[in-house]
Formats: structure tokens, C-alpha cells, sequence
């Protein structure tokens, strides 16, 4: 019973944050978290450590490389060991008609492997990066 319990109060946790994080503005999220958790200390430790994790790990939201990439006219042809801003090309794992897929190796600012597509020249219009 406690397991189901605890399985109850976890997905609460979760479904309250989920709707706060899409609130913009901090003081209606707090004022959200403060209405959905009551006096449920627990509660709202839980929801606000799901935010705080939330908060630090953007990862999508920030870019892969730092600066534009300025294309030269000789054709780039990415291999295992092209390295592409802060990540190293390990090995291609899927291609499709928008491009292709490698794994790669990110080097900073944490070291683990990750799925890098690579966008085929004249496919990176700002509909097509947004899909």
C-alpha cells in the first residue's frame, strides 16, 4: 500500500509541475504551486526540486555550438573523428531526406554520448530547423 501511495503522490508531484513550468510568469507559477500543493510540505519540496532540475538542465534549449558555423565551398563530408563544436562523431546511425544521424561523443561541459543530426545543405531553412 505504501508503494502505491508514494506511486500516487510522485505522479501529483508530477502533474503539477508539468502545468508550472509552462507558467511564464514566476509569480503566478508560485502562486499555481502554492494552490495545488496547500500545506503539503512534501509536496512541494518535490515540485519545486523537479523545477530547480528542470531549470539547470536546458540542454535543448541551448545550442550545440556557440557561434554560427561559416560553410566553405568545398563540400563537408563528416566522418568518425569530425569533431563539430563540442562534439565528436562516433559512428552514423541513421539518414533520412533532412540529413543524417550520428552518435557522437559530447566532450563538454559533461562527458556522454548523444544523437547529432546533421542538417543537409539547403534543408536548414527556419521551418525546416524547427521541425
Amino acid at each position: 500500500m505504501k508503494d502505491q501511495d508514494q506511486t500516487q503522490r510522485d505522479q501529483q508531484a508530477r502533474d503539477i509541475f508539468l502545468r508550472a513550468v509552462e507558467i511564464q510568469s514566476s509569480e503566478a507559477r508560485a502562486a499555481y504551486i502554492e494552490g495545488a500543493c496547500q500545506c503539503d510540505a512534501f509536496l512541494r519540496s518535490r515540485v519545486e526540486a523537479l523545477l530547480e532540475n528542470h531549470r539547470r538542465d536546458s540542454f535543448l534549449e541551448t545550442p550545440a555550438i556557440d557561434k554560427p558555423t561559416v560553410l566553405s565551398a568545398t563540400p563537408i563530408s563528416e566522418t568518425r573523428g569530425t569533431k563539430i563544436g563540442r562534439y565528436k562523431l562516433l559512428q552514423q546511425i541513421g539518414e533520412g531526406g533532412m540529413g543524417a544521424v550520428y552518435m557522437a561523443e559530447q566532450e563538454e561541459p559533461v562527458r556522454r554520448r548523444v544523437a547529432l543530426k546533421i542538417i543537409k545543405l539547403g534543408m536548414d531553412t527556419r521551418q525546416v530547423v524547427a521541425r
